[in-house]
């Protein structure tokens, strides 16, 4: 098992994407990765607090 991190670039604030944690202050999402071999994986899916996903139209 894994975690990796993915966070916008260039926000308001720097995700803690330092630990295998999801703590930050975005509240970010934990989604869970099929591994090569049957296993699973996490990514730890950090939101913007600049507001991008509202102007992109995605949703949180």
């Amino acid at each position: 098992m894994s975690v990796g991190h993915v966070s916008p670039i260039g926000d308001l604030i720097d995700h803690n994407t330092a630990t295998g944690e999801a703590d930050c202050v975005c509240g970010p999402d934990t989604v869970p990765v099929e591994a090569d071999g049957g296993g699973v994986n996490w990514l730890i899916v950090h939101h913007s607090l600049d507001g991008r996903e509202q102007q992109e139209g995605g949703a949180r």
